[in-house]
């Protein structure tokens, strides 16, 4: 993981206050453009956008929240254009808990965002076949961590001269800093490791069941197997295990060394 490379991609997001409606829905729609990958190749297609929504797109643009992507392939219609989601798309919508469905996880799970926070830590399988607690429980995380990482690109701004305008750090602060946003965001990704590791166990997940608002008992049954077989997916993990055994370790050493203090 380049944290390095991942903060200076960060660091040229600005914050959209707020997008008028036109704009949020369009942002919607090219975020939810989600096709399996062999139904975009065979047989893309230019997504009907009006004068209203070209506009907004337009504007959608200027906030570098989307890109235009050329198809290099000629159909009837000529080189068709297709908008997808910029890191800082994707940052405004992580950081802002926006409702957004696993599979745009999974159709940009290249970008450094993922590649930095997310796919380290967990198959792209899991995160497909998420339940709807556990996903609730990944889209906080992935929040936490774009909150981290704008509070250090705020220290950094705030750690320039006010009146520079070069932004630029210097190599030694730029390693400095990106090592403080590591320690960060693997402090958060040992978080839900930890929390995981708790939520999963038998007496949570029958606790989880009885404790929601469901009278009929086929249904209390649905969702205990449902999160049962969430369970055995996160189990067969390969890397989301590697990541609870080295929590389980440091928990260890620490209840160990507060153990030796008090005695």
């Amino acid at each position: 993981m380049n944290y390095s490379r991942y903060l200076a991609e960060i660091s040229t997001y600005e914050g959209v206050e707020k997008l008028r409606e036109i704009e949020r829905s369009s942002f919607f729609k090219i975020m939810n453009a989600y096709r399996p990958a062999s139904y975009l190749r065979l047989r893309r297609h230019r997504e009907p956008y009006n004068k209203d929504e070209q506009d907004a797109i337009m504007r959608l643009r200027e906030f570098n929240l989307v890109e235009e992507v050329r198809d290099k392939r000629k159909s009837f219609l000529g080189r068709e254009i297709f908008y997808v989601l910029t890191t800082s798309g994707l940052f405004y919508i992580f950081s802002n808990l926006l409702g957004y469905p696993p599979q745009l996880l999974i159709r940009y799970q290249d970008n450094i965002i993922l590649n930095t926070l997310l796919f380290p830590y967990f198959e792209v399988d899991t995160i497909e076949r998420s339940t709807a607690r556990f996903y609730s429980i990944i889209t906080q995380y992935l929040q936490e961590c774009c909150r981290a990482t704008l509070h250090r690109i705020d220290t950094i701004k705030k750690s320039t001269t006010a009146n520079s305008t070069n932004m630029n750090l210097k190599n030694g602060d730029r390693e400095r800093h990106a090592k403080i946003l590591e320690s960060d965001l693997q402090f958060h990704a040992k978080l839900i490791a930890f929390r995981l590791g708790v939520m999963y166990s038998e007496s949570n997940i029958l606790l989880m069941v009885n404790s929601d608002d469901v009278d009929d008992d086929s249904a209390r049954v649905a969702i205990y197997e449902l999160e049962s077989t969430m369970k055995t997916i996160l189990s067969k993990d390969k890397k989301f295990m590697q990541l609870l055994k080295a929590v389980h370790a440091e928990f260890g050493y620490g209840y160990k060394e507060l153990r030796e203090l008090k005695e």
